[in-house]
């Protein structure tokens, strides 16, 4: 079959491939792949990417074969899939299932296959299947919203009477206004200036206001919106270093602020202004676990999140390139593959 692999490290090492169909083991299911989401760390990379590796981890699509001892899952479900191929099960982290934590974890995309091909193998329990009012294209794109919910829900536990800055209106950022909203909170979306379409859907997804950055003094908006004390959380979901000392200027003291986007670079901050002046909690948020995606399925499951508003349009696998330079241009929010 053929298969989106990333056969180095640099930007450009990106090729489609003839491979091997794979073969579900014990406890795996078989997945016909319908649709993938494309993510930034295919293009730039991740961290934890060893090469040669199938690319994909935003996915959706059915059940074609079970492997051994698989008792949960049935061929036909509509499933979408956490990223977690292989854990120690031992660790602490494992213990509690922060599997995202565990020093042996094995990822799709990263150090397993992913799924920018026709089939992909993964555990029986990272799978979860789909609601039926969800399409593929939607579905492909749970995982993003997982991590948005892992980062508002379980990080910075965000309740109804909180005004939080979201900056970075990409799909993370989308998803965490939306997750705080379904949460109750005020939520003000940020970006610039050639954030200004999807400030707009951030604010017909729920945002109770939009701000850009260029044009408006946001610090001075934090104040006005909250008594002059200032955002009770600020989540950073672009991965830009301008845009984290933007949303941490806009923090109240004893507020939290949750860097939720991927930097690939180091940044300065000021920790006496940080932890001595306003004593800021800093949270890291890292992906997301199962207690993510079950909370993900619930407010699927109530309508409390719109997946479709997001995705842009679809290709087939073989227009790869044409998504990745598309998604680089930022002329889509969420464009998906497909491997069919």
């Amino acid at each position: 079959m053929k298969a989106l692999v990333r056969t180095g490290l640099g930007e450009n090492d990106v090729k489609l491939q003839e491979i091997p169909e794979p073969t579900p083991g014990p406890g795996q299911v078989k997945i016909k792949i319908r649709a993938v989401g494309i993510c930034g760390t295919d293009i730039h990379g991740h961290p934890s990417l060893v090469p040669p590796i199938v690319l994909g981890h935003e996915l959706s699509g059915d059940i074609v074969e079970l492997g051994p001892g698989v008792s949960k899952r049935k061929i036909g479900d509509r499933v979408t899939s956490e990223t977690t191929y292989e854990i120690c099960g031992k660790c602490r982290f494992c213990e509690v299932e922060e599997y995202s934590l565990c020093i042996d974890r094995k990822g799709i995309s990263t150090k397993a296959p992913g799924a920018f091909a026709p089939y992909m193998v993964i555990r029986e329990e990272s799978t979860h299947v789909l609601p039926d009012h969800v399409s593929y294209e939607a579905g492909a794109l749970c995982e993003p919203l997982a991590c948005a919910v892992h980062a508002v829900i379980e990080q910075a536990k965000v309740t109804s009477d909180e005004v939080v800055l979201v900056i970075g209106p990409g799909p993370l950022g989308l998803f965490s206004v939306q997750a705080a909203k379904a949460c109750g909170a005020a939520v003000v979306a940020a970006g610039i200036s050639q954030d200004a379409s999807r400030l707009e859907l951030a604010k017909t997804l729920g945002a109770d206001r939009i701000v850009n950055v260029q044009e408006e003094d946001i610090v001075q908006i934090s104040k006005d919106m909250t008594d002059g004390y200032g955002f009770d959380t600020a989540f950073e979901c672009s991965g830009a270093v301008p845009a984290v000392q933007t949303a941490l200027s806009t923090v109240k003291k004893k507020g939290k602020y949750v860097q939720a986007g991927i930097l690939h670079k180091d940044v300065t901050v000021d920790f006496d202004d940080i932890f001595f002046v306003r004593e800021i909690t800093l949270l890291g948020s890292h992906t997301q676990k199962p207690s993510s995606w079950r909370k993900t399925l619930e407010l699927l499951d109530q309508k409390k999140v719109d997946l479709q508003a997001l995705v842009s349009g679809e290709l087939p696998l073989d227009k790869w390139q044409e998504g990745f330079e598309k998604f680089r241009k930022k002329e889509v929010i969420k464009l998906v593959l497909k491997p069919e």
